[in-house]
């Protein structure tokens, strides 16, 4: 049987110092509420002051909007006060303010705030009060594309047009494909529709049900604008790179940037300048790029276009935003800041600034992996004040499907909702397991979470960095398994399956779908297998990546040429020699953790070389993509000939 959902509540808090008004009110509210259609389970609470306000903030999950009243009526200084420490705290809440008829100057500071309306003091219209509130809590809370495809589904429309399973029916009565039926389920199939139907509206040019859920988003998330993607973030940096990128114009990006970001690199002809991450050598982790590095390329090439960041990384790492956007800007440098595992810090204080508060000019976000969105749902989010949407739709229409799965769609449209809604609740027990989670980790004697100050590199101790809770990064060199026995045994022992790992480490990743139950599972297993501990293993040093070498030609102009296979080694079984000041025709990415060894258009050396070779000797969980294998089962990577080379304008 299906678990029981429990019902919907909504708090509404009135700050009042008045106690005449805060006793009304909230008694007349209430009243309105029992007496009105009220579905979300509106319920109104009085506090005095503002400190009481914030307590309610920090601890009621449920709590959706707020009525501060400017009881000494001088130019809504107080109550601006306190809506401006609430809206710094809580920005999904709905902020109103209480004033006196004559307060017109509390009217004119409300433009300046981020205010959703006012109420005068003296009309004590409950029931029109309360139609006000509810209208805003239920305008927060709709989901515009997916309520229109739950109700087209539910019309039972013949389908006469794709996809050829026709809402299921080519599955249901299949001897052979009907387990896939029962398995995804009717209305999946029967929500897996055409472009053709209008009430769905279009991706590729919204106006009407997807614009709703995109401009609803956008609200949300603090941005001027908000795309849905399909194809996930990697396709989303593509986008927005080709919209800022034209051939040879230059840019600043992070090494450690997802490869979507070497690709988009590729595909907008840009001139990279790489910017190396700074380097945890003890575990093996790649961190944010120094700020002193970023500030140097930034003054070094004043004519750079983009700058591109990774926040936070994958193990968590956030850098200290606002002094590098700053510097940006003063430069005349757009800023874009890949978001893929962040999407979910809008809603909980610990978690902020996101990097548009932060002043971003773009964010692209992996919804799917952090919020309550089907995989590969991402969105785009743009504050670029020159942003030229003509362009960019040109763009997003070229890596789009023109036929998306509608349930990607409504995926973001309820995964916002449930963000907006009880975001900050999920996130702060989200947050308290993962305090939970730490603290039984290292009572286990054995294994240990790592801090921030054991994961943030050296060269970096002084940048600012952060770290997010909800990533924790595990040491189990103690336990005597190898991280591969580890994982095996978490998996077929246990049913565990973690994130990621590295030679010594294993990587959790917790989010709002996080339960007790999962982290006492977990802990269970830890605490059998701590038990079970061998004698400790001497930490595996992980293969060092070399500095980033050259770029002899443009990525774009080294990837489309032809180039040629060369083996990684000799007739000996060694490192082939032959390699050695080479130019690469590819993107060589080690996963995990896929920062690429090279790029097209980078110089291979006899360093890079080894490195390729020690990774694919010593840790069998990681992946080289780009190294294809010949017919005689060599490793090889695409070099250019030396013919391409001498066509190719060289790079100063």
């Amino acid at each position: 049987m299906r678990s029981a959902v429990p019902p919907r509540r909504c708090v509404v808090l009135i700050v009042s110092s008045d106690p005449d008004l805060h006793t009304v009110a909230v008694n007349g509210l209430n009243e309105a509420a029992s007496q009105l259609e009220n579905s979300l389970g509106i319920c109104f609470f009085g506090v005095k002051t503002q400190q009481e306000a914030l307590v309610i903030a920090k601890t009621e999950g449920d709590l959706q909007a707020v009525l501060v009243d400017d009881v000494n009526g001088n130019k809504a200084g107080c109550a601006m006060a306190t809506l401006r420490a609430l809206g710094e705290f809580r920005p999904e809440l709905d902020l109103y303010v209480l004033i006196d008829g004559e307060q017109t100057q509390a009217i004119d500071a409300l433009t300046r705030q981020t205010v959703d309306g006012y109420f005068y003091r003296a009309e004590d219209d409950w029931r029109g009060w309360f139609r006000i509130v509810h209208a805003g809590i239920v305008e927060k809370s709709r989901t515009p594309f997916f309520d229109a495809l739950r109700e087209y589904v539910m019309m039972g429309k013949d389908a006469w047009h794709t996809p050829g399973h026709s809402s299921g029916d080519s599955l249901r009565t299949s001897p052979w494909a009907h387990e896939f039926h029962e398995f995804l389920g009717d209305n999946l199939l029967h929500a897996d529709l055409s472009v053709s139907v209008d009430n769905l509206d279009s991706l590729l040019e919204p106006k009407g049900v997807i614009a709703q859920a995109q401009s609803i988003a956008a609200h949300a998330f603090g941005a001027r604008r908000t795309f849905f993607a399909t194809n996930g973030t990697s396709t989303a940096n593509k986008v927005i790179f080709q919209t800022l990128l034209a051939p040879g114009d230059t840019l600043l990006l992070d090494r450690n940037c997802h490869k979507s970001v070497h690709h988009g690199v590729v595909l907008s002809g840009a001139k990279p300048v790489y910017l190396n991450s700074s380097v945890n050598k003890t575990w093996g982790l790649f961190g944010p790029v120094p700020k002193a590095t970023i500030f140097e390329a930034i003054r070094k090439h004043p004519n750079a276009k983009v700058l591109i960041l990774t926040c936070c990384t994958y193990d968590g790492m956030r850098y200290d935003l606002p002094p590098i956007i700053e510097a940006a800007h003063s430069a005349g440098i757009k800023v874009i800041i890949d978001e893929a595992w962040y999407g979910h810090a809008r809603f909980h204080p610990e978690l902020r600034p996101t990097a548009l508060e932060a002043g971003a000019d773009y964010a692209t976000q992996s919804t799917h992996k952090v919020l309550s969105a089907l995989s590969q749902a991402s969105m785009i989010h743009v504050n670029d004040p020159d942003f030229d949407e003509h362009l960019f739709r040109e763009n997003f229409n070229m890596h789009t499907s023109t036929s998306p799965m509608y349930a990607l769609i409504a995926s973001l449209d309820v995964g916002r909702q449930q963000a907006v809604m009880e975001g900050y609740k999920l996130l702060e027990r989200t947050l308290t397991l993962a305090r939970e989670l730490r603290a039984q980790i290292n009572g286990t004697g054995v294994f240990k979470a790592l801090t921030l100050e054991e994961l943030v590199p050296d060269e970096i101790k002084d940048d600012g960095i952060r770290l997010d809770p909800t990533k924790i990064t595990v040491d189990i060199t103690r336990s005597g398994f190898s991280v591969a026995e580890f994982q095996t045994t978490l998996f077929e022992r246990f049913n565990i399956q973690v994130e990621k790992s590295t030679v010594n480490t294993v990587t959790l990743l917790l989010t709002i779908g996080t339960t007790r139950s999962k982290v006492s599972r977990l802990h269970d297993a830890l605490s059998r297998l701590a038990v079970e501990a061998r004698a400790p293993r001497r930490m595996l040093k992980a293969p060092e990546l070399p500095a980033f070498t050259r770029l002899a030609v443009l990525p774009r102009d080294a990837f489309y040429a032809g180039g040629e296979l060369l083996s990684l080694v000799d007739e000996e079984d060694k490192p082939n020699a032959l390699l050695d000041g080479r130019i690469c025709a590819d993107q060589i990415v080690p996963y995990p953790p896929g920062i690429p060894a090279l790029v097209p258009g980078q110089v291979i050396t006899k360093e890079i070389v080894a490195l390729l070779l020690g990774l694919m000797k010593m840790h069998r969980r990681t992946e080289l993509h780009g190294v294809v294998m010949d017919g005689d089962d060599l490793p090889c990577i695409r070099v250019l000939k030396q013919s391409e080379v001498e066509k190719l304008p060289p790079l100063p």
